[in-house]
């Protein structure tokens, strides 16, 4: 089961690469992070401490304690941050700055329908080549996650939007997300949260950058103004 979640993640990626509207883009970013969640809770009850009979059992919920705070993390990280606040802020942003769409890519959104496609069939090709020899790494977790990565840094190398930028870093990071699952049985909670707040703080900065952008520019969210900024002059 967990394995059509992953494929669900790469699609969202070609659609968020054939797609010139941003509330799309929100859209989907809310739909990676419950995939992500429900790829978690599909490997959490897969270990052998899992069990519903724990959270009646007092003697058992203390001794998987540390299990279930990862469990509870985990839903915190990816249902409340990655599935609600990052997208409403997001939105927010969208609503205030009336960039709705990204039409000025440096290719056609048919031709990144194309790529991303080929990105996420090598990705299917490396997860089964590299199977037999990965013996610790779920294979189509490692694939998947690379071809995430890829497509996202690809992307904001040709978007010319700000935020369609902000996006692909967010993208990036759940495919950083997906990776840290293939390589690790249990996640590492204090690296995981460290990134997450890194990943918070720079969207919550960024959404208040962009507006201010917006507002010097009039609402040409082009990423080739940044460029023209400079350190405001008291003296003039």
């Amino acid at each position: 089961m967990e394995n059509i979640f992953i494929i669900l993640l790469g699609l969202s990626m070609i659609y968020i690469a054939s797609t010139s509207r941003l509330s799309a883009h929100v859209n989907m970013l809310i739909g990676q992070g419950m995939l992500l969640f429900l790829v978690c809770l599909t490997g959490f009850t897969k270990e052998p401490w899992f069990d519903l009979a724990m959270f009646t059992n007092k003697e058992a919920f203390i001794t998987n304690l540390p299990h279930f705070w990862s469990l509870v993390f985990i839903i915190f990280e990816t249902l409340v941050i990655k599935a609600f606040v990052i997208p409403w802020f997001l939105d927010k942003v969208i609503k205030k700055t009336h960039a709705h769409r990204d039409t000025d890519a440096n290719i056609p959104h048919f031709y990144c329908l194309v790529i991303s496609s080929f990105i996420l069939f090598a990705g299917f090709l490396t997860a089964n080549i590299a199977s037999p020899e990965l013996k610790m790494i779920h294979p189509m977790y490692f694939g998947i996650s690379l071809s995430i990565i890829i497509i996202s840094l690809w992307l904001i190398t040709i978007k010319h939007k700000v935020l369609s930028n902000v996006i692909g870093f967010i993208t990036m990071e759940n495919g950083i997300f997906l990776l840290s699952l293939s390589l690790a049985k249990e996640m590492p909670i204090i690296v995981n949260l460290g990134v997450l707040l890194d990943l918070f703080i720079a969207v919550f900065i960024l959404g208040i950058l962009i507006r201010e952008i917006d507002t010097e520019f009039h609402h040409d969210m082009e990423v080739s103004h940044l460029s023209d900024l400079k350190d405001y002059d008291y003296n003039d």
